[in-house]
């Protein structure tokens, strides 16, 4: 099936090689990544959220479905991104959305690979690249029984960042590394009550966006510290009775830092 685009006509088929595996070519076009996720033995509802979030992050209508065997000039199947045709297609598949700005290769049970630009993976990986990976290399240790083959796929697609266990080991310069800065700003009273919370919580966006990994006891201080800042107002006028204080609050970070550092 060809495509008109901006750069000219290009073929659906361009998104892989001969081989069944994405094209090195069409990967390198728009800082396209991939993204290993669980899949049974075929498309489900998570698999097809997937593909139709990433539609709809990247403003693309349509879902092209392509099978194995389908020469340069068989035509795929061309769905809206929520047809429930998506649904219970078995591999090997390949769903590409139109204007190849992502695609979803199923290419046997067990998993599936999403590949696309960062606007097409905001939608189709949400949790990001180096946590999509990571949390694929756990399902492939515990599923890897039941389907052969996960775990040379989770190895050929590692996390390209390490999981922070204590804050001396964050990188400077991270979204993370902010959030903490500001804790220890706010505990040694160099900001506001509101100027921490608002600076820590955007940073805190910040880190889930750019995938930026952490693990326990790190993680757990993180949680805990958004735990607080659910109980605080940051403008007093909407304060309720059992809102933190910002003092309370201040004792409570004070507390938390001692723990980790």
């Amino acid at each position: 099936m060809v495509i008109g685009a901006a750069g000219g006509a290009r073929s659906v088929l361009d998104v892989l090689d001969g081989q069944w595996r994405y094209s090195e070519l069409w990967l390198s076009a728009g800082d396209k990544e991939i993204v290993p996720v669980p899949a049974g033995g075929h498309t489900d509802g998570s698999l097809a959220r997937r593909i139709a979030e990433g539609c709809r992050t990247a403003g693309v209508d349509a879902v092209l479905v392509v099978r194995p065997d389908a020469g340069a000039a068989a035509p795929a199947d061309r769905l809206p991104p929520t047809d429930a045709r998506l649904l219970t297609l078995p591999p090997p598949l390949l769903l590409v959305a139109e204007g190849l700005e992502g695609a979803m290769l199923f290419p046997r049970p067990g998993f599936a690979l999403v590949a696309g630009t960062p606007a097409f993976l905001a939608g189709a990986a949400p949790e990001g690249v180096d946590r999509g990976r990571a949390g694929f290399a756990r399902y492939a240790r515990a599923a890897a029984g039941r389907w052969p083959g996960l775990e040379p796929a989770a190895r050929s697609f590692r996390p390209g960042q390490v999981a922070w266990k204590h804050p001396r080991d964050v990188s400077a310069g991270t979204a993370t590394a902010q959030q903490l800065d500001l804790l220890r700003d706010f505990a040694a009273g160099r900001c506001t009550g509101a100027e921490f919370a608002i600076g820590w919580l955007d940073a805190r966006r910040r880190s889930l966006r750019g995938g930026e990994r952490v693990r326990a006891p790190l993680e757990t201080l993180l949680d805990r510290v958004f735990s607080l800042l659910e109980d605080f107002s940051i403008d007093p006028r909407f304060a309720e009775p059992d809102d933190l204080s910002v003092e309370e609050l201040k004792n409570a970070v004070i507390g938390l830092l001692r723990e980790a550092e």
